[in-house]
């Protein structure tokens, strides 16, 4: 399907959007701990400033750890035509930490605490997840396609382990009421 418009889309959650602006990296919060093909790194989230002077929070992607000093001392501004997604914040389940606001560490995509630590206005029912190649080789953007674990060997053996345990339990049943 092919990308809407974000100017005329009707920004429902998933829908595939395209939007022209200007992304500044003077404005950027991080997302820790998430990993990618085993390894750990970050997402970089920055405002895209709209042709209609609207600024929205962009994830723009993954990267590396050891790439984090250079997003930490990145304040490029650029124009570009961004291929995303919108999606909705979520509140945080209860073991989600709670965002960090003195070492910019965030775990959730709390729009209005976040325009609270960027000073700047943003806007708050949505974010774009961004598709598009990055500025950058090494900054992996988002896919619409879910990734799901699929480890059927580990499935297989835990459904036998907990059909032979209920198996010993139902000996021991049986064994107790003879």
């Amino acid at each position: 399907m092919p990308p809407v418009n974000l100017s005329i889309a009707n920004k429902t959650e998933f829908l595939k959007i395209k939007v022209k602006g200007e992304i500044n990296r003077n404005y950027k919060i991080f997302y820790p701990a998430k990993t990618l093909n085993g390894k750990s790194g970050f997402r970089l989230a920055s405002i895209i400033t709209t042709n209609k002077g609207e600024n929205i929070l962009i994830d723009e992607g993954w990267y590396a750890e050891e790439n984090h000093e250079y997003f930490l001392e990145n304040k490029l501004v650029f124009s570009k035509e961004i291929i995303g997604y919108i999606r909705y914040p979520r509140k945080a389940k209860f073991f989600t930490p709670k965002n960090n606001i003195i070492t910019n560490e965030w775990y959730t995509y709390n729009l209005i605490e976040i325009e609270k630590y960027l000073k700047i206005k943003i806007n708050s029912k949505y974010f774009i997840k961004n598709m598009s190649n990055p500025k950058e080789s090494f900054l992996i953007p988002s896919e619409l396609k879910p990734t799901f674990r699929n480890n059927h060997l580990q499935y297989a053996i835990t459904w036998f382990l907990m059909s032979f345990a209920f198996f010993v339990l139902f000996l021991v049943y049986l064994k107790k009421n003879k």
